[in-house]
């Protein structure tokens, strides 16, 4: 599946964007069932896409989101699952979030956060076999977990494929949120596994 992506090119004074073509490695729904298997009955009769994030990653995106009381992120890596004969992107109908990337080189406060372009390419090098950067995440300590309009912002400019996770935590209340896609929408489900293989509570995956 052809698809395009905007790489940080660098430039004499500064980070560029170009858009390059890349080859995705999406696999194809029925894969979930070596990768999660309790999860694979539920996949091809939900709507929406369906995002699995292992107990592993989101315990690390904590770890990382409390260590300040300002707010913090980073970038999201995993493998998408798409149906159809095509396996284009816009058949994405699953999400498993593998590894969490965080921004070492940043500015914030406590309701603003700019990663720098460094992230991504710490991001390029960590990515596993058919791996690939599924989304973000970030912080909104003590504000709650929602979107706002910069977030949004964020979400369509550079998280804009089917497949794209943008994920909000609150590690002070305990909130967290998760939006899809340019539009920012909620996912067709949300699913916690212990690891690729087993199946937590969230969901009722017998």
């Amino acid at each position: 599946a052809l698809s395009f992506m905007w790489i940080a090119v660098p430039g004499p004074d500064l980070m560029r964007w170009t858009e390059r073509p890349v080859d995705l490695p999406l696999q194809p729904l029925s894969a979930l069932r070596t990768r999660v298997p309790a999860l694979s009955p539920f996949a091809p009769s939900m709507p929406g896409l369906l995002v699995i994030v292992t107990d592993g990653v989101r315990e690390e995106v904590l770890r990382h989101l409390r260590r300040s009381q300002d707010e913090q992120g980073g970038l999201l890596l995993g493998e998408v699952f798409a149906s159809g004969e095509s396996m284009s992107v816009a058949e994405s109908r699953a999400v498993l979030v593998r590894q969490a990337i965080p921004a070492l080189d940043f500015s914030s406060s406590g309701i603003s956060l700019r990663m720098e372009s460094g992230v991504w390419e710490r991001a390029r090098l960590a990515l596993g076999p058919h791996e690939l950067i599924v989304g973000w995440y970030h912080s909104h300590p003590g504000l709650g977990a929602f979107f706002s309009a910069t977030d949004r912002r964020t979400q369509a400019a550079f998280f804009a494929h089917p497949y794209s996770i943008g994920w909000v935590l609150d590690p002070v209340l305990d909130e967290e949120m998760l939006f899809v896609g340019r539009e920012s929408v909620a996912p067709g489900a949300i699913v916690r596994v212990a690891g690729p293989g087993a199946c937590a509570s969230d969901v009722a995956c017998t």
